[in-house]
């Protein structure tokens, strides 16, 4: 019988250490990235709990619940089934003995052993990467965002940029809007400083604002709503997007559920209408064409709760997604990546939906992914490189404005400075050495030639776009995410044969890209 009780709390150390390693961790690591509460096992209603035992968090709790309980699952019976083994084992070898608290004491004891071997063994794998063959975990990318200084902003806030105020007006196609050439991406920005950024661009002429509901987890359109708070509403032009905190809607959703997430906007902005909404970030003509999206159009547009409908598009499908959409001739903007270098096809595209259905289009990943890290090749031009891309956007013909991430108060100066004007040759050079300098590592949106080479159909292109956000836009937990989310993702390329080799128009040598990203931001520890 004794030997019995040890086994049993020796299976279930392992049992729990087992356990802990793989599910817990799996689970603990999934949290980590902020992973939408619908991946996991009844994530709606663990959500619940998890804002119940926790309110004002507003974050993702499901995992961590899921984690959690996979821990102490093990612990919990192992408490009672070592207890009753003790007990038993006492009243066979002394009948008249009091055994309560010496079984209890047995129970919580390997309670405890498991406890320590699970929990251990979950942190471990998830965080450090024991037992992967990689040592790949949590640690290294943790340390990575949080762990130094990285240039995002110019370090010289210059004194002939301060005061900058938008210069130029132009027309956003049949909106018939008189757009800021420079227009207010709001990604990043939530709280007192978002609010304090949105106010003083406004206070500056910039008057086109475009927000989400997941462009910070809600915060975005908070701090839009506090600062447009009192300021005339027909004085500036409101774009959001058919999504929630959580990501965009897909392809037959209810007209109910499109109708009420444009409601929720509504009412984080604390506004009664939006001037735009767009169908966000779309590589399907199923969703740009989902009849339901524009029945639930029609309808808030009657209800004058909005006015015009666009999309947006950095995809490899990008031809198909815009020809769709110009054809149809229901989309009155619509909202791609354009800069210095891109695929040159894309002016044609961006001519055909200005001239045929004289749609605004407003350019965005202006900065070509270079802004906040990719410089440091060239530190003598940083000052004007941002200047210069978004200068030459300015002078792009059809292209109606230029929308930019604003997230520090500086940038407002910044990038206002170059508003109503083009570049001059020496900052066409500066673009010109840029170019030269990320040509074999740059992947341009809407190109896609390389795609078809790929025997696994991975998508190569968001695999390199989410490489660009850790390495150059710092957002490495963003890409990190986007990675964890792929269908597929690159970890067969370093056995591959690599049919993709000069597939490539732009010489990126893409298995040697892919490879790299792969050990950037594959942080899963149940990987072996």
């Amino acid at each position: 019988m004794r030997l019995r009780l040890v086994a049993t709390t020796i299976l279930t150390v392992l049992v729990a250490a087992l356990l802990g390693a793989t599910v817990g961790a799996d689970f603990l690591w999934r949290s980590a990235i902020g992973l939408d509460p619908t991946a996991f096992p009844a994530g709606q209603s663990l959500q619940s709990l998890g804002d119940l035992l926790f309110p004002g968090l507003d974050i993702a709790l499901a995992g961590l619940l899921l984690g959690l309980g996979t821990v102490l699952g093990v612990p919990f019976v192992t408490f009672f089934v070592v207890r009753d083994q003790r007990r038993t084992l006492l009243e066979q070898t002394d009948p008249g003995r009091r055994n309560f608290l010496s079984g209890s004491l047995a129970g919580g004891g390997a309670a405890l052993a498991a406890l320590v071997a699970g929990g251990g063994a979950m942190v471990g794998r998830s965080f450090f990467g024991l037992g992967h063959k990689e040592g790949r975990g949590w640690k290294r990318p943790l340390t990575e965002i949080f762990g130094g200084q990285v240039q995002k902003t110019h370090p010289v806030w210059k004194d002939e940029w301060r005061g900058s105020r938008i210069q130029s007006y132009g027309r956003l196609g049949r909106t018939e809007w008189p757009v800021s050439d420079t227009v207010l991406g709001t990604g990043p920005i939530r709280g007192e400083l978002g609010t304090k950024i949105v106010r003083l661009a406004l206070e500056r002429g910039v008057n086109y604002i475009d927000t989400a509901p997941d462009y910070s987890a809600e915060g975005s359109e908070k701090a839009v709503g506090e600062a447009i708070r009192g300021v005339p509403r027909e004085s500036f032009f409101l774009a959001t997007k058919w999504c929630t905190p959580i990501g965009h809607l897909p392809a037959g959703t209810s007209v109910e559920r499109y109708k009420e997430v444009v409601e929720e906007s509504l009412g984080r902005l604390g506004t009664d209408y939006v001037d735009l909404i767009h169908v966000h970030s779309c590589d399907e003509l199923d969703r740009l064409l989902d009849p339901n999206v524009h029945e639930a159009f029609a309808q808030l547009k009657a209800e004058g709760k909005a006015r015009f409908l666009g999309f947006s598009s950095h995809t490899p499908n990008l031809l198909d997604v815009a020809n769709a959409a110009i054809d149809s001739g229901k989309f009155d903007v619509m909202m791609l990546a354009y800069h210095h270098g891109i695929w040159p096809g894309l002016s044609d595209v961006i001519g055909r939906a200005s001239r045929e259905q004289d749609m605004g289009v407003v350019a965005m990943k202006t900065l070509k992914g270079a802004r906040h890290h990719g410089l440091e090749g060239f530190e003598d031009e940083q000052d004007s490189y941002a200047q210069a891309a978004l200068k030459w956007v300015h002078g792009a013909p059809n292209v109606s404005c230029a929308v930019i991430s604003f997230f520090d108060l500086q940038h407002v100066d910044e990038y206002l400075y170059a508003s109503g004007k083009t570049p001059n040759a020496d900052e066409v050079a500066v673009l010109d050495k840029y170019d030269s300098l990320t040509a074999d590592t740059y992947c341009a949106p809407h190109c896609g030639a390389c795609l078809s080479s790929c025997p696994e159909k991975l998508a190569i292109n968001d695999v390199l776009r989410h490489r660009m956000y850790f390495e150059d836009y710092r957002s490495e937990r963003q890409a990190i995410d986007l990675y964890a989310g792929l269908k597929r993702n690159a970890s067969v390329c370093a056995e591959c044969s690599a049919p993709c080799t000069g597939s490539c128009p732009f010489g990126i040598r893409i298995q040697e890209r892919m490879v790299g990203a792969h050990e950037l931001l594959d942080v899963r520890p149940t990987a072996s």
